[in-house]
């Protein structure tokens, strides 16, 4: 085997080596990122469907009546026109932060992974649009005019949106729940998206130990000049 052939392999052999190390390495980042960015909008979707879940809640408490009450400047005991509506409000209000933290991720979401995944922020943004406009409608709708079968259909129609379990199907659970299981069918695979690449890491390791080897026993094996 030549001697050229000798010296110059381990030095190919590293270079190589170093170059699918690099790139192994940039995957690997990038691949953290989106697993990062995967845990992160998981957890916020999920937030903001429990607070969705919790606007829509059927049950209205005596203490939060009374708080509405007193905010609006009215008796705390005597009961308000339109106060079934005016109660989405105010949770809607305290739950808010956690919507208003879905707009980064969904940007970010679409960007990485895809219309697909930004379409499940989309829907949980319309259910949320939906509960608020029927709200609103119901609160600023006077009960004197709901006289004719078309305005009592209208009221039920809202209050079916507002109120949780209501209707049969609840259309928007229905949504929102298909909007988290799309996200999650998504997102979830790349929660493992480091451990599928600890063998690529792994491999590197090893390779360059091979290739510092080979350049070692290359630099002994260099032919000596024989004394004269």
């Amino acid at each position: 085997m030549p001697t050229w052939f000798t010296t110059l392999t381990p030095f190919v052999l590293a270079l190589l080596t170093w170059t699918l190390g690099f790139w192994a390495w940039r995957y690997q980042l990038r691949a953290k990122r989106r697993t990062e960015l995967a845990e992160e909008a998981l957890l916020a979707f999920a937030q903001a469907v429990d607070a969705l879940a919790n606007v829509r809640a059927p049950m209205r408490w005596s203490n939060e009546l009374e708080a509405l009450r007193k905010e609006r400047d009215k008796d705390p005991q005597k009961p308000m026109p339109g106060e079934d509506f005016l109660v989405v409000f105010r949770r809607y209000r305290e739950q808010q932060d956690k919507f208003t933290a879905l707009r980064r991720l969904h940007l970010l979401c679409r960007y990485h992974f895809g219309d697909a995944a930004g379409r499940a922020f989309d829907q949980l943004r319309e259910a949320v649009h939906e509960v608020t406009v029927a709200a609103h409608m119901g609160a600023t709708t006077p009960e004197s005019e709901v006289t004719s079968p078309e305005d009592r259909a209208m009221r039920r129609e809202w209050r079916n949106t507002i109120w949780a379990g209501s209707s049969r199907p609840d259309l928007i659970a229905e949504k929102v729940g298909a909007a988290q299981r799309d996200l999650e069918a998504i997102l979830t695979p790349h929660l493992r998206a480091d451990a599928a690449l600890l063998p690529i890491a792994v491999g590197w390791r090893s390779g360059k130990a091979r290739a510092v080897a080979l350049i070692q026993r290359g630099n002994s094996s260099k032919p000596t000049k024989a004394p004269d």
